[in-house]
Order: C-alpha cells, then sequence, then structure tokens
C-alpha cells in the first residue's frame, strides 16, 4: 500500500510534467489503477485539492531555516540560507505543479499558504540584505521568485533525465548564490548531499 504522501509526491510530479493529465494518466505515472486512485480520489479536483495542501505542508516544514532572529549575525544567515535552499530542492516537484494550475491557484486555502510562506521568506531575504549579505539591488520578491525558478528548472532536469537528483542541491546553491550574493560575500561550499 504506498502512503498518501508517497501517492501525492509521485501525483504532482506527473501533474509538474503534464498539467492536464487525466486521472488514467496520473494513476499509470504513478504505478497505480485509475480504479485505485479514485477510491482515494473521487475527482480531479480533490486530487489537485491534496496535492496543494500536501505542498503548503511541506514547504512550511521547508521554511524552518528562514526563522532566523532578527539578531542573527552574517554567519548566521549565511548557514540559513544554504540550509533553506537545500531543504526546498524536495519541494520543487510540488511546487513546479502547484504554481502553474488554475484550479489549484484559483484556491482561497491554497492561496493564503503561499502568501503566508511568501512572508515568512521575504520577511528572511530582507534581513539577510540588511546584513550586507544579498544584494539590496535586487527585490526580495525577485530573490525569491529566482530561487524557486531554479528549484523547479532543477526537478524539471531529473524529470527529464538530463541531471542526476544528487547534482541538483550543488547547482541550484550556487546558481542561486552567484546572482543574489553581495561580492562581498565568499562563495559556500557546496553541500554535502
Amino acid at each position: 500500500m504506498v502512503h498518501e504522501e508517497e501517492l501525492l509526491d509521485a501525483a504532482a510530479r506527473v501533474l509538474a510534467g503534464d498539467h492536464s493529465a487525466s486521472m488514467v494518466q496520473i494513476a499509470a505515472g504513478i504505478g497505480t489503477s485509475r480504479a485505485t486512485l479514485s477510491r482515494r480520489y473521487a475527482t480531479r479536483e480533490a486530487l489537485l485539492k491534496a496535492v496543494a495542501v500536501r505542498a503548503i505542508h511541506v514547504v512550511d516544514a521547508c521554511l524552518a531555516p528562514a526563522d532566523l532572529a532578527e539578531t542573527a549575525d552574517g554567519a548566521a544567515f549565511d548557514a540559513a540560507l544554504e540550509e533553506l535552499v537545500v531543504a526546498l530542492l524536495p519541494a520543487a516537484h510540488l511546487y513546479g505543479f502547484t504554481s502553474r494550475d488554475a484550479t489549484v491557484l484559483a484556491d482561497p486555502e491554497f492561496r493564503a499558504g503561499v502568501d503566508r510562506q511568501d512572508q515568512r521568506a521575504l520577511a528572511f531575504l530582507a534581513l539577510g540584505q540588511r546584513l550586507g549579505r544579498l544584494r539590496t539591488d535586487l527585490p526580495p520578491y525577485w530573490i525569491w521568485y529566482s530561487l524557486w525558478g531554479l528549484l523547479d528548472a532543477a526537478a524539471e532536469g531529473v524529470r527529464d533525465g538530463h541531471l542526476a537528483p544528487r547534482q541538483i542541491g550543488r547547482l541550484v546553491l550556487t546558481s542561486f548564490l552567484s546572482g543574489t550574493r553581495t561580492s562581498a560575500v565568499p562563495p559556500p561550499p557546496a553541500p554535502a548531499r
């Protein structure tokens, strides 16, 4: 029996590759039958809602490093930023689907969750700017969107077979930091994965 979280993650991966996938296509993509999938989710909309709820829960947990005290120093911020980027890697497939699906985006609960997460991340990134660890010529929203763009690209690269899962931590982290760090901050070592 597949655990609920595994089923929803697998469905999100299928939907990230084909936003219009039917219940039959989703079931085939996750290796189960439509009947089995329909016993858990009566409609495609119910499945989409469950994936959206899962995405909010996963990203909430990933954002823990962003809850840094306002009194943190630059070194603490650097460590938290690296931890945040690496923590978000497993959520990339969920974001890749939920950020583009009109049904999910129209859900007020999902939008409220995303808005709450955005505010949490933006406060963290603004702290990094005040500490001189992130570029101040870039709006915090742009930094946040850039990170999700890289995460989405990494998930797509893995899904399409162009990148190995073990590569994406280093690729996302170095690409993200090279574009957002101030020139005075040396790049961190590659994450251990």
